[in-house]
């Protein structure tokens, strides 16, 4: 009963000093994120790409086709599909200024993605493109609303690979389409309906598959390409 009485005692202080402790970042959760940020600088899936290795292949070739001066890429995992384009650009002596847009660590509402694959940091993954020689390159902290204030030259190409409800994807790729260039590419992760977890996203609200398909409707975009789980689109200016 003692016990009790005691533990009781101990979460009502643990209540009462949450909110002090989370100003002050000494939550246990705080604690855990700045070790794992400031000490390990390491991730299970540091440098990895959920792409399918043909879904690569079309990311990569249509930066070859399109030698884009302004590449942006919109969700960026743990870095791999990032590293991967910043290296077929050093292996194509381009010249392309790559930007890179997330939420990362700094603003993370897990309430608000489709993502559960623990929030990358963008310190983590900036480190790691470093280490592989890599350059060149902006990581950016934002939403895609945020593009049109860090990004003040027309984007080429992009590769959306963020929040993958069917609102998120409208509203994405209406808020790019000013940013672009006049047959700018963008292609689109996750647009598919046959392949997990394309299939649950489009059962769940139509998904990316359908926002693209209604945004083609629309007459600003033409289809170029739905293969696997990757749609390529053009801008029709």
């Amino acid at each position: 009963m003692q016990d009790s009485h005691k533990t009781s005692i101990l979460q009502k202080i643990i209540q009462v000093t949450l909110p002090v402790r989370q100003s002050i970042g000494l939550t246990r959760k705080q604690l855990v994120h700045r070790w794992r940020k400031n000490v390990t600088y390491s991730h299970p899936q540091l440098m990895t790409t959920d792409l399918f290795p043909e879904e690569t292949r079309m990311l990569l070739d249509a930066f070859e086709n399109t030698r884009p001066a302004i590449y942006l890429e919109v969700g960026v995992f743990w870095g791999g599909t990032f590293r991967n384009v910043i290296k077929r650009r050093d292996e194509l002596s381009l010249t392309t200024k790559c930007y890179a847009i997330d939420i990362w660590d700094e603003l993370y509402d897990p309430a608000d993605t489709t993502h559960g694959t623990g929030q990358p940091i963008k310190e983590v993954v900036r480190r790691a493109l470093v280490k592989e020689g890599l350059e060149g390159f902006d990581l950016l902290t934002g939403l895609s609303v945020d593009v049109q204030k860090l990004i003040k030259e027309k984007i080429d190409l992009a590769f959306h690979d963020a929040n993958h409800t069917y609102a998120a994807v409208i509203e994405d790729l209406n808020l790019l389409y000013p940013l672009l260039s006049d047959g700018a590419t963008v292609l689109v992760h996750n647009a598919g309906k046959e392949y997990e977890p394309d299939k649950m996203y489009f059962e769940t609200d139509g998904g990316p598959y359908q926002a693209v398909m209604d945004l083609v409707k629309q007459g600003k975009w033409k289809l170029i390409a739905l293969e696997y789980r990757m749609a390529v689109l053009k801008k029709i200016p």
